[in-house]
């Protein structure tokens, strides 16, 4: 009696022990994939969040580049005097801000809707002399003065955005500039790097994703009114529905099944009145989840402690890996942009380097002859003396194709005391021919040429660079542009002045914001690029107070000499 007491009190004890193992390997489990959902939902709101800001950039930048172009009096009197050097003029301009901008097409059309100037003017389905007063578009931009719809082009069948803007002129109403922008791109840089991604309008619509055939579905049911109106402006067949009907685009979060398979989705709002989802599997991460549970349960004690702490340093070191790779990755698309602007700059110098080194050629190949004829004539002295003026030809010549390397080369990106006599007679040398053309003066007020800073050589001739051609090109021929040092214990402050035309307050406000210029074939990239350099260096690049008499950029930076 007292043997089978024993085995069923043994027999129950291990009845509840499996009982309490499994209700913990339930609610483990659980927590497990609570926790990996959460993270999930977390990536997905910050991955949704980066991407419906890179959409609403896109648009706004477009948005800036249709008023800009509806203000342009050139626009205006293509209007009014329909001149055809004019339109020929701003055919050939539109048809290169297009290409530059990679947008679709820009075109101008007149008060009854007829295209008299576009940007594929020379191609074969040019839009030159069509009529798109049924569009929209044309008809919202007449009355209101700005417009945006998405829809499929009438020839190219190619989906995109257009934006219209009234041109108004001494008359009244005289036409409508539009600008179509195309997602290829974006669609297929969210294929590579996020998946399953989408923007949908108020209604529900899928406008722009990276799986092409979900394009014109819906997230939701439509009425049948609705559906018949949107399918009318789409000329589309069917609007079929996309997703389960528990994903709700309202919302901030959800969970639902598209295709049968359960999603984790995200919506946040884009550039309005459009939001942006993106949605991820969410099988992976709940069996990995479970299984991490599982493992951490068999593992007990501290097989479990030393467990966790692995998983734990594992996650914070791939984490940290993921950050610097994220960081390098950051670091080596800054680095290539300031080498393509190095470039550019390079390339709008070189002619005029080109003058100074024609110059000593031209002295070398004088006194290599009158040394040969001095050899010839026995006078060793003589020749010996030009032999000499040949050898600072030559050093002459060195410094200037040495610049023109060093200007060039990548940045390694790193910091060491820089003197700013050396930096300032480098881009002297890279400018001073375009100077002289320009009949402008570079004076410099640098009352110590040994002092120095803590920068990069190369990069700190860039911002000055392009402070100086930036300088010469607001104030034209005649420019007076002018450096002055200002040095303390631990700090010198580079000023850049010149006597131009002063900075409207409209584009000081907005100078250090990407694709704002002044110029008409400028991105407004330059500055921009000018004052993270500096920011890197430790310093500070600014543009002074309003100025009545000249425009200065200030350049503060650590004193190292």
């Amino acid at each position: 009696m007292e043997a089978r007491g024993f085995t069923t009190r043994r027999i129950a004890a291990i009845i509840a022990l499996l009982a309490a193992v499994g209700a913990l390997l339930w609610i483990s489990q659980r927590i497990a994939v609570d926790r990996a959902v959460a993270e999930e939902r977390q990536r997905l709101t910050t991955v949704a969040t980066l991407a419906a800001a890179n959409f609403s950039r896109q648009i706004d930048m477009f948005e800036l580049v249709a008023t800009t172009l509806s203000a342009d009096p050139e626009v205006s009197r293509v209007l009014e005097t329909n001149d055809p050097r004019a339109v020929e003029r701003l055919n050939e301009r539109l048809a290169t801000l297009s290409a530059r901008l990679e947008t679709s097409v820009i075109y101008l059309m007149d008060r009854r809707g007829t295209t008299v100037v576009s940007s594929n003017w020379r191609q074969p389905d040019s839009f030159v002399g069509d009529n798109y007063a049924f569009r929209r578009y044309f008809s919202q931009a007449m009355t209101e003065g700005a417009s945006s719809q998405f829809g499929l082009g009438t020839r190219s069948r190619i989906p995109g955005l257009f934006l219209g803007r009234r041109i108004d002129g001494p008359g009244g109403a005289s036409g409508v500039l539009v600008v179509k922008i195309r997602f290829d791109r974006m669609e297929q840089e969210w294929a590579r790097t996020i998946g399953e991604a989408f923007v949908t309008d108020p209604d529900g619509l899928i406008l722009v994703t990276s799986r092409p055939a979900l394009r014109f579905s819906t997230v939701r049911s439509l009425d049948p009114r609705r559906r018949e109106a949107m399918r009318a402006r789409f000329t589309t067949t069917d609007l079929p529905l996309a997703m389960h009907p528990d994903f709700a685009a309202g919302r901030v979060t959800s969970t639902g099944r598209w295709h049968g398979e359960k999603l984790l989705a995200v919506t946040v709002p884009a550039a309005p009145p459009f939001r942006l989802s993106v949605l991820s599997p969410i099988a992976g991460a709940a069996a990995a989840a479970r299984n991490s549970a599982l493992l951490i349960l068999l593992l007990l004690g501290a097989v479990l402690a030393i467990a966790t702490l692995g998983i734990s340093a594992r996650r914070r070191l791939a984490a940290a890996r993921a950050r610097e790779a994220e960081q390098r990755r950051v670091d080596d698309l800054k680095n290539r942009l300031e080498q393509a602007n190095r470039l550019s700059m390079l390339g709008q110098v070189v002619a005029g380097v080109g003058h100074e080194i024609n110059q000593p050629i031209a002295a070398i190949s004088m006194r290599a002859g009158s040394a040969k004829m001095l050899i010839d004539a026995g006078n060793p002295d003589e020749a010996k003396t030009a032999m000499s003026d040949i050898e600072r030809l030559i050093h002459r010549l060195g410094r200037i194709t040495g610049e023109l390397r060093n200007f060039s080369r990548r940045s390694e990106r790193k910091l060491e005391p820089v003197r700013l006599g050396d930096a300032i007679d480098g881009v002297a040398l890279l400018l001073g021919d375009t100077l002289r053309r320009a009949n402008s003066t570079f004076d410099v007020a640098l009352p110590d040429p040994d002092l120095a800073v803590l920068a990069e050589q190369v990069r700190l001739e860039q911002v000055l660079v392009n402070l100086v051609r930036n300088a010469l090109e607001a104030g034209g021929e005649g420019t007076r542009i002018w450096v002055e040092t200002f040095a303390d214990a631990d700090c010198i402050r580079l000023e850049v002045s010149n006597d131009g035309p002063p900075i409207s307050p409209e584009v000081r406000a907005q100078l250090f914001q990407p694709f704002t210029s002044t110029k008409s074939e400028g991105l407004g990239l330059g500055l921009l690029i000018s004052r993270d350099i500096v920011s890197e260096f430790g310093g500070r690049l600014s543009l002074a107070d309003d100025e009545i008499d000249r425009t200065t950029f200030r350049i503060d930076l650590k004193r190292t000499g």
